[in-house]
Order: structure tokens, then C-alpha cells, then sequence
């Protein structure tokens, strides 16, 4: 994979993500999970302001950024909602460690990307916390931790 392609890759599964906890929070919050609806729906925009960004250096490099999301799966159920996060998460992390190397030349983008990884072991520290959360206290206890605003 190129520098580029890696890029393009990473603007389209953070649109994707975007979408998926934007979804994913207001479904959240019509079933009266506010708190959580809260944190997945700024989850979401911290993914969008994060595509943009990968977007606008892709312009900066002379490239043209392709309009794509990659698709992701819609949960009901916030236990597996969740899991899938982390699951994710726990995937980006190595992969987004990794192609810290092919920026080695590219101070710029290595930052950015460097940022992205901070940002991202925050996120699947969370999700692991709450995961956590729920087998301690149980998933009604945990659910209704996460009612209200």
C-alpha cells in the first residue's frame, strides 16, 4: 500500500465510523441514553473532524480526495455496539503504529497520524472501561448509569 492509498484508506474509514456512531447515537438517544448518546455522538464528529483533516493533507500533497465511506455495521444491542468498537480499535492501533514508518520523510503527516493514535487508544480505553463497567455491575445497572442527559 502507498503512502496515498494508506491516506485514502484512512479518510474512508473515518467517514465510515463517523456515520456508523452518528447512527448509532441518536438511536441511543430515543431509547433515553443520553449520556451515552452523548459520547458516541462526539465520538462521531472527533471521527469527521479526523477525515477532514486526513482529507485536507491528501490536498496539501497534490492528491484529489475520493468521496467514499467505508460501510460499517449498525448495533441495537450497546454490549455488542461496543465490543465492536473495541475490537476495531484494537485492529486501527497496530495498523496506524505501523504506517508510521512509511511516513518517515513526512513530518506533517507522521504528527497527524501520531495524533490519530493518541486519539484512538483513548477511544478503546473507554470502550474497555465501560465493557468493564457492564460485567461488574451488570448491563441493567450499567444501562441505567447511561439514562438521562
Amino acid at each position: 500500500m502507498t503512502k496515498i492509498e494508506f491516506l485514502q484508506a484512512l479518510a474512508k474509514g473515518w467517514f465510515g465510523n463517523s456515520q456508523q456512531h452518528s447512527i448509532q447515537a441518536q438511536l441511543l438517544k430515543q431509547r433515553g441514553f443520553g449520556k451515552l448518546a452523548d459520547k458516541i455522538m462526539a465520538e462521531s464528529d472527533e471521527e469527521w473532524d479526523e477525515a477532514k483533516k486526513v482529507n485536507a493533507r491528501l490536498i496539501e500533497l497534490g492528491v484529489t480526495p475520493k468521496v467514499e465511506l467505508q460501510e460499517y455495521p449498525v448495533f441495537t444491542d450497546v454490549k455488542e455496539m461496543l465490543e465492536y468498537d473495541c475490537k476495531d480499535a484494537a485492529e486501527a492501533l497496530p495498523m496506524m503504529s505501523k504506517a508510521l514508518a512509511m511516513f518517515e520523510d513526512d513530518y506533517v503527516t507522521r504528527s497527524m497520524i501520531q495524533e490519530f493514535i493518541v486519539d484512538e487508544q483513548d477511544h478503546f480505553n473507554w470502550v474497555r472501561q465501560h465493557l468493564n463497567l457492564m460485567q461488574e455491575i451488570g448491563m441493567e445497572n450499567y444501562l441505567i448509569e447511561q439514562l438521562g442527559e
